[in-house]
């Protein structure tokens, strides 16, 4: 987790350096800016997830770089630091959704207990985007092993071979694929398998071997018993049930 301080006093923010307990939120990154306009840069490069401003600074002052957080839509944390108990410094805090303000001189207590807040509130805003992030990844991932089964059902296609194709382990697709799907991927390459068959079969031309070989088995008897099992009548039983 990364934090930027924004005072063009440099006692100040070596301050904010010594007294805030980075570490036990899990803060390892610490950047400095004298101004609005370098903040802005260091922001836009780093992302840090908390913000300390100061509100009275030259160049880029702290209500102005409030505005651009605000209008940047960053989910950062700004916490302003100031040496006014100034309403209108107060008021511009609240418009733009600053987290806390906090008065100079820096209290240690009331520093590190803002933090904590804000560090809290960050990581359960951000948790449940990372989880559905995650989550559209793996959908993804499990739709392009979908359609790769079905652009090859007719193959000799193993589990090892998915794996080693897409980077990841059997076991994780075996699990995410019966999560998705309710059924494991041989199951999966069957169904296609024998739905092909079915509209094969309404062609009298073609023979029983010639659609066992187009939908990936080598051996009739095999395809015709794999038949059966699913669809609970043999292959010529379907073709003559249907070509009635």
């Amino acid at each position: 987790m990364k934090a930027i301080i924004v005072d063009d006093e440099k006692h100040v923010r070596e301050g904010l350096m010594l007294l805030a307990d980075w570490s036990r939120f899990g803060i390892d990154t610490i950047m400095e800016a004298v101004d609005g306009n370098e903040a802005i840069k260091l922001i836009q490069e780093h992302r840090p997830e908390i913000i300390f401003t100061d509100m009275s600074m030259p160049k880029r002052d702290g209500i102005s770089l409030l505005k651009w957080i605000h209008s940047s839509d960053l989910p950062s944390k700004t916490i302003v630091v100031s040496g006014y108990d100034d309403f209108d410094y107060m008021r511009n805090a609240i418009c733009y959704k600053s987290f806390d303000y906090i008065l100079k001189p820096i209290d240690p207590d009331i520093l590190n207990e803002t933090l904590e807040k804000a560090v809290n509130e960050w990581n359960q805003q951000s948790s449940p985007g990372e989880s559905q992030q995650e989550h559209n990844v793996e959908m993804n991932v499990i739709q392009q092993i979908e359609q790769f089964l079905l652009e090859n059902y007719n193959k000799d296609i193993n589990l090892q071979e998915i794996a080693d194709r897409f980077y990841l382990s059997r076991e994780y697709i075996s699990r995410k694929f019966k999560q998705e799907y309710q059924a494991t991927i041989t199951d999966f390459i069957t169904n296609i398998r024998m739905n092909r068959a079915k509209e094969l079969l309404l062609n009298p031309k073609l023979r029983i071997y010639e659609i066992a070989f187009q939908v990936g088995y080598q051996d009739e008897k095999y395809f015709s018993k794999v038949f059966k099992k699913t669809e609970g009548i043999s292959p010529n039983e379907y073709r003559s049930t249907n070509l009635q």
